[in-house]
């Protein structure tokens, strides 16, 4: 459990890196009507926004390791808690000063996380129907047409950063469902693999897309609700993550606290001033 949680952590920490860098790097790319895909190889042109999806590269591969053991809603608060880091990162690397609120829920964002240690339960996904990986996929790739479909309707960034947030929660779904895999021969022939790659994806587009279309304030705290409370609900009623005995009233305090903790610091990750973009662009 311990170890899961490490590696839940430091993912979290390539992902606040990441949400820094990427947040001034999709400002310099044009916005579109549409949910472009092209619009992923014009950000990865770019170099700010191709560092972060580097740091995201590692980020998912440590949170795919880490859910093989790890509760699916210990990992998914954790991950949420990004944005405490991306704080923390914001007072020392471009050295802005931090508020008695902004340090209450830093301090809500540990304690939560620190609950959540002493209660979820260390042990694979329970046993799911063979049909789980497909129907995930099938979710995932509605979830796409209709964000497809849906977005010259997005005027602001709440909606997309929601959209991107249930995308990245599926896509942690069905990293849960592979913790059960013993080979490489399994991981490749169930469909979940598809949908966690699928979903990926469609989340990276579409949190570029709320990025573009208004602050990152509200981009990211819609992105954490999506990618928080949707997963944890589903690993509780579907693949039997828990806690230990007797800690669930615990465990939900310590959720709830990482959550609003992280919700609360979102406005670090908004795009920086000139003088503190060249101070990014000189520890990048």
């Amino acid at each position: 459990m311990a170890f899961g949680f490490v590696l839940a952590i430091i993912a979290a920490s390539c992902s606040a890196t990441a949400a820094i860098v990427q947040s001034v790097g999709a400002r310099r790319v044009a916005a579109t009507e549409h949910l472009d895909p092209r619009l992923l190889l014009r950000l990865v042109r770019n170099g700010l926004y191709a560092t972060g999806l580097a740091l995201d590269g590692a980020s998912s591969l440590l949170t795919f390791t880490a859910l093989r053991t790890t509760p699916l809603f210990a990992v998914q608060a954790v991950q949420a808690t990004n944005l405490g880091m991306v704080a923390l990162i914001a007072l020392l690397v471009l050295r802005i000063r931090l508020g008695a609120r902004d340090w209450a829920a830093i301090g809500a964002v540990v304690a939560g996380l620190v609950l959540l240690v002493i209660t979820a339960a260390s042990r694979p996904p329970g046993e799911v129907p063979a049909s789980a990986g497909w129907w995930l996929l099938v979710a995932v790739l509605a979830l796409a047409v209709l964000a497809y479909l849906g977005s010259p309707r997005m005027s602001g960034p709440a909606v997309p950063g929601l959209l991107a947030g249930l995308s990245f929660g599926c896509a942690a779904l069905g990293a849960r469902l592979l913790g059960g895999a013993g080979t490489v021969g399994e991981v490749l022939a169930s469909p979940a693999t598809y949908a966690v790659v699928l979903a990926g994806l469609t989340g990276l587009l579409l949190y570029a897309t709320a990025l573009q279309r208004g602050t990152v304030t509200v981009a990211s705290a819609s992105t954490i609700l999506g990618q928080t409370v949707g997963p944890a609900a589903a690993g509780w009623l579907l693949l039997d993550d828990g806690v230990r005995p007797g800690s669930v009233p615990v465990a939900a305090v310590g959720f709830a606290l990482a959550v609003a903790g992280a919700v609360a610091l979102a406005r670090h990750a908004e795009p920086h001033p000139p003088q503190h973009e060249e101070a990014i662009r000189s520890r990048c």
